[in-house]
């Protein structure tokens, strides 16, 4: 996959008609900006990406309950049980 620098594209802007699958980065900051897919590209990856998304809120989900069970354990709350 080739990385695309955000310089460039702000001073070249044809170079996204010719991108087809690439990630942008900003060469400065040694960062990753996130990646661009071509539209005729969308629908062939489109259901993989709707699964990570899934993956990643349910993730996100567990831990956030995970870490809730913790407090409610730690505050010492007695329901009767």
């Amino acid at each position: 996959m080739l990385s695309y620098g955000i310089t460039e594209i702000q001073s070249k802007p044809s170079l996204i008609k010719s991108m087809t699958v690439g990630e942008i980065v900003d060469r400065r900051a040694h960062k990753s900006l996130g990646f661009f897919i071509a539209a005729k590209y969308e629908e062939y990856i489109k259901e993989a990406m709707e699964r990570i998304e899934r993956e990643e809120k349910l993730l996100k989900l567990k831990k956030i309950k995970h870490s809730t069970d913790w407090e409610f354990m730690e505050s010492g709350v007695d329901d009767g049980l």
